[in-house]
């Protein structure tokens, strides 16, 4: 009887070939099989590392010591990806250097201690690469970035109902990079195709749940290694780049009084409604741009749930707060990740509301300071 081919099984292939029972290539971080099959690619353990200097060695060098198998390479996409993160993507999350610190120090350490938040950032510097790189590398980057994500997401949700002050900052860290990675994903420069109200909700709920984390854990927050996010909005010394935001907190200020105005039967109950109070949040984060313009990017934090739902059912005046909102990202806000959107929103309020006096006004503010930065280009 011919001897059967002796063979060393692994342990480290992906969830899906397993439940398959088929051999898995292990390539990472998503294997051949699940790549051909257009589905999400999970693994339970972590690539084999070499488990001694000689193993090491062979596997940079590419050759094999007598006696010894070679069992591992490295992981060269993930460390393309995580180059990436300290030299391109981390430093431009950010205009304060303390924060840009924060993004290439802090996060990669507390990432090495808690893999979900490693996956997350993995998968917003491939989304950030795919937008620069060859075309014939795009989408092997697309598609590593949402494998990266959907790792994340799967690893991570378990965690946010049982927060400690161990994994707080790690989940704080996780929540902001998954609004990044929404904000990228879904963005105009991302998917050229139209998209609806529904898209950029899903988007600002991203931005909702990282507030909800400071909620439950901002005690530990305050004296953990993140705390530094905390103070988005509140940095001083950093010059705006237009000089239109007080014409612009002008007009959002009238709009403001016209919905107190007509919602002034429901003043009495000691609450803002749902809208004004999401028209003052903007209004109010506007003036905070003086100082430091990322101040804006917090709104959509501050809103309430059911100004979202106002949008959702495509209550007309909801899309008001909306075009001013992006309006102000379209002037204060030059970030990769939200590349086209304020332009994007502007167009779903113009949809909904044709040029009313209350969009054509803001939206004047915004050609005026086009025209005055292409005439500033012209002469330097």
């Amino acid at each position: 009887m011919p001897l059967r081919r002796s063979h060393t099984k692994s342990h480290h292939g992906c969830s899906q070939c397993k439940q398959r029972r088929i051999k898995c290539d292990e390539s990472r971080p998503s294997c051949g099989s699940c790549r051909r099959k257009r589905i999400v690619c999970t693994y339970q353990s972590h690539a084999p590392w070499p488990t001694s200097p000689s193993q090491e060695c062979q596997t940079l060098t590419g050759g094999t010591a007598s006696g010894v198998r070679e069992t591992a390479t490295l992981p060269f996409l993930e460390l393309e990806l995580l180059h990436h993160w300290h030299s391109i993507t981390a430093p431009s999350l950010a205009h304060s250097k303390s924060v840009q610190d924060l993004f290439c120090i802090t996060v990669p350490r507390l990432a090495l201690r808690h893999p979900f938040l490693m996956h997350s950032v993995l998968a917003v510097s491939a989304l950030q690469i795919s937008y620069t790189c060859a075309p014939e590398r795009r989408q092997m980057f697309m598609e590593t970035a949402i494998s990266h994500n959907d790792l994340s997401l799967s690893m991570c949700t378990p965690l946010l109902s049982s927060m400690t002050s161990d994994n707080c900052d790690a989940l704080f860290a996780f929540s902001c990079l998954v609004a990044i990675f929404g904000f990228a994903a879904q963005g105009p420069a991302a998917i050229p195709s139209p998209q609806g109200v529904a898209d950029v909700v899903k988007v600002f709920k991203l931005v909702r749940g990282a507030a909800s984390i400071v909620a439950q854990a901002k005690t530990w927050l305050r004296d953990g290694e993140m705390r530094l996010l905390l103070r988005v909005g509140r940095y001083r010394g950093e010059t705006l780049k237009t000089k239109y935001v007080l014409e612009l907190c002008t007009l959002l200020r009238e709009v403001v009084e016209q919905q107190a105005s007509a919602e002034s039967h429901l003043l009495d109950r000691g609450r803002d409604s749902p809208l004004l109070g999401a028209s003052k949040h903007l209004l109010h984060k506007l003036y905070m741009t003086l100082e430091d313009p990322s101040a804006i990017l917090t709104w959509p934090a501050l809103i309430d749930a059911e100004y979202l739902d106002l949008l959702l059912r495509k209550d007309p005046s909801s899309f008001v707060p909306l075009a001013y909102y992006g309006v102000a990202l379209e002037l204060f806000v030059d970030v990769w990740w939200l590349d086209g959107w304020g332009d994007y929103l502007v167009k779903l309020a113009i949809e909904r509301l044709g040029y009313i006096d209350n969009l054509t006004r803001c939206i004047d503010v915004l050609e005026k300071d086009r025209r005055e930065r292409t005439m500033l280009q012209k002469t330097s």
